[in-house]
């Protein structure tokens, strides 16, 4: 893995234009989910105060590895939705990470426009926001597995495994393999995954069969 992001790094200095993007979109966001990181404290804790700012932090992250510089502003919320949940296995977990995408969107369009999340109590912000960072650490790696780093751009294929189209050769082969290769060292008792991401995470070491999908 970190012969990837050296390669996708390496990007930077490359006389083409794609490389050199797809380069910055992980720098930029490395460097947000590390501003998010250092104002996290154990698992969960954050000032009441940061809460809304930290949300913001994740959402930029996931939204520079999920966009396409392809891409018109004109539905992209609605594309990197559905990018990011074409990244995880089961119909189930799709739709999860589809609603808590879609969420944090809502969650950013209202703060940016000046609002505060009134509606929800503290500990229901904090438990989104620990959601929310979860899933966006499980896409970041996920992209780094999968993102073709030295030729295109992995929107259009993460396009067309959300139509059903060429998903089990180009995203649930390759992750089963590395998860195989590398799974948690110890999934059941650790505190950083929510019982969603356990889920996606161990099931992904399963090999499908039936025709079914595993993860």
């Amino acid at each position: 893995m970190t012969a990837k992001v050296d390669a996708v790094i390496d990007g930077t200095t490359s006389g083409r234009s794609l490389p050199r993007r797809r380069a910055l979109r992980l720098e930029r966001a490395a460097r947000h989910l590390l501003q998010a990181y250092q104002r996290t404290y154990n698992d969960d804790g954050v000032w009441e105060q940061e809460i809304d700012e930290l949300h913001l932090d994740y959402v930029i992250a996931l939204e520079a590895l999920m966009a396409s510089p392809n891409d018109k502003h004109e539905g992209i919320s609605e594309r990197i939705r559905t990018r990011a949940a074409a990244l995880f296995l089961t119909p189930p977990l799709r739709q999860h990470v589809e609603t808590i995408v879609q969420e944090a969107y809502s969650a950013r369009s209202k703060y940016v426009h000046g609002d505060v999340l009134k509606d929800q109590d503290e500990s229901k912000k904090r438990a989104a926001l620990r959601e929310l960072r979860l899933i966006v650490r499980q896409i970041v790696l996920r992209w780094l597995v999968l993102t073709p780093y030295d030729t295109e751009d992995l929107a259009p294929l993460l396009d067309a495994a959300a139509d059903g189209t060429g998903r089990e050769d180009t995203i649930d082969e390759p992750l089963r393999a590395f998860f195989r290769a590398t799974p948690p060292q110890d999934r059941t008792v650790s505190p950083a995954l929510s019982p969603t991401m356990v889920t996606a995470v161990s099931d992904a070491t399963q090999p499908a069969d039936d025709g079914r999908e595993s993860v």
